[in-house]
């Protein structure tokens, strides 16, 4: 008989342990073992054991009360912030600027048209919309802000509140060609009637149907959390997002962004940055004070044992000159004042040590932080391009990448359609004729437009117009990209104001003068030269 045999309930315990060993987990931090494959799983590790977020839709997540709350940070950071302020203004600059202009780029190929009949077609149309951007007893149901005003507030809405409506009434004026006014919708006036719960088809004012696309939405006549005296109760109002009859669009919905399936409402641009930047905003504050404070002369009056309590006061002085309310009134140190002792006393100055020789450099750190959560570099929050050439140019051309698209995205959600609209009530007052219009191919293909904004800009303008140039020439790009990225204007109109500029110059016996050469210049990289433009 083998003593050292095991019985077969141990070598099944023997065998799990095995097993255990083989599957256990690695050794976490401090030597603890992680329960969890993942170390972001872990509820055991001491870095993770208190991070327990909720797991929730995106209504759960993003809860009414929530984001009112955020709405109203995100406006007084925008007044009272510089930050905040700072970021919203250089978006507000660089996206749209004077405005986004448009130019009709009619799809003649569909259409069945020559390249110079659909050429004449886009100026008619460009024609008709002119008219109606360019003023504002045209578009503006307030009559206060054209088309490419109300491009940059509406941009500077959806940023700051999350999201802003846009409602489309139908209101005659005298004098106006048109009667589709365009009626800006604050966040919190959109919101379910009464202020009552959401259901299984309204969450916040939006109503949408099995598929999660919405069909109507409910505007309040005034602001919910504002009652004034005077005026009739708040009403709520069912606005359908389609005309039932003609289908055309009656309310447009301008997101912030929107970062899940199903997001019914947008969250405020700067609802992420919102805790660091109110504690930036304090420490810069404190440190601005305290190098206000430092630049005073602050004394303290100090009483040895030789202080003779019969001697006049340095208290007592405060009787003497206008405003005096006698012993005991506040004591203030002027402007090259020369004050006498009493016996006893003696001055002991305070310095606080500031400015704080630590402040920029972690001020700008938490800049860099914020920054890079709103996809902006430092350099173009503060408008301050200290290093180099390459880096000052790289840091703008990241920019403009989120410059760009924010650009198209004001152009999807706000620009197009309203332009849509305006061409649809032109045809149907006989302003231009489109045949077919009613078909929704040829429709879209009289509706193509190209939305031009402002310049980028550069920092070296020979180097961008020498690679523009190259661009064309090797065939990766073309003169109407290039026209609209470095001036901000159409290359058709460009080539035409040229084109009488010549025959002007010609007409008056002037020499031509030769074309600027597009072929780089060898020249010397300026990286790492601060301060190179």
């Amino acid at each position: 008989m083998n003593l050292f045999r095991k019985s077969p309930q141990q070598q099944l315990l023997d065998e799990a342990l095995r097993l255990a060993r083989s599957v256990a987990p690695p050794q976490a931090q401090g030597g603890l073992p992680s329960e969890t494959r993942w170390h972001g799983a872990s509820r055991m590790l001491r870095s993770m054991v208190s991070w327990l977020p909720g797991l929730g839709s995106p209504r759960r997540d993003l809860p009414r009360h929530e984001r009112t709350l955020l709405i109203s940070r995100s406006r007084d950071a925008l007044r009272n912030h510089l930050i905040a302020r700072a970021a919203v203004m250089r978006m507000r600059t660089c996206v749209v600027g004077t405005g986004l202009v448009c130019r009709a780029q009619v799809d003649y190929d569909v259409l069945g048209l020559t390249e110079e009949q659909g050429e004449q077609l886009n100026s008619e149309l460009d024609r008709i919309w002119e008219l109606y951007a360019e003023d504002p007893r045209e578009c503006d149901a307030e009559a206060s802000l054209n088309h490419y005003q109300l491009q940059a507030l509406v941009l500077t809405s959806a940023l700051v509140s999350g999201d802003v409506f846009i409602t489309t009434p139908d209101a005659e004026r005298p004098g106006c060609l048109f009667s589709t006014r365009l009626q800006l919708i604050e966040a919190e006036r959109v919101s379910n009637p009464g202020c009552t719960l959401d259901t299984a088809r309204l969450i916040d004012g939006v109503e949408f149907d099995a598929l999660g696309a919405p069909v109507a939405y409910h505007i309040c006549t005034g602001y919910p959390q504002e009652t004034v005296p005077g005026a009739p109760m708040n009403t709520w109002q069912r606005v359908p997002v389609f005309g039932e009859q003609t289908g055309r669009r009656r309310v447009m919905q301008v997101l912030a962004d929107k970062e899940r399936p199903g997001q019914k409402r947008g969250a405020p641009w700067l609802a992420p940055v919102l805790e660091p930047l109110q504690k930036l905003e304090r420490y810069s504050s404190a440190e601005l004070m305290a190098a206000v404070i430092s630049a005073m002369l602050t004394v303290f009056i100090k009483k040895n044992d030789n202080f003779d309590a019969q001697n006049l006061a340095l208290a007592a002085l405060g009787s003497e000159g206008p405003g005096g309310d006698g012993p005991g009134a506040d004591i203030r140190l002027g402007e090259g004042a020369i004050v006498d002792l009493a016996t006893g006393e003696e001055p002991v100055l305070v310095n606080p040590a500031r400015p704080n020789a630590q402040f920029d450099p972690f001020f700008m750190a938490v800049i860099k932080q914020i920054g890079a959560a709103l996809e902006l570099p430092a350099e173009e929050i503060l408008l301050y391009y200290e290093s180099s050439y390459s880096a000052a140019r790289a840091a703008m051309l990241q920019a403009w990448r989120f410059y760009s698209l924010r650009r198209w995205w004001l152009t999807c959600d706000f620009c197009q359609p309203s332009r849509e609209l305006i061409i649809d009530e032109a045809v149907a007052r006989g302003l231009i004729d489109l045949p077919g219009y009613s078909d929704p191919q040829k429709r879209r293909a009289y509706t193509r437009a190209l939305w031009i904004g402002p310049a980028r800009g550069a920092i070296d303008e020979l180097k961008e117009a020498n690679a523009a140039g190259k661009r064309i020439e090797i065939g990766v790009s073309n003169e109407t990209l290039e026209t609209a990225a470095m001036t901000g204007e159409p290359w058709q109109l460009v080539f035409r104001q040229r084109c009488r500029e010549i025959e002007q110059r010609r007409a008056a016996g002037l020499q031509d003068s030769p074309p600027a050469s597009t072929t780089p210049q060898p020249a010397s990289d300026p990286a790492g030269e601060p301060g190179a433009e």
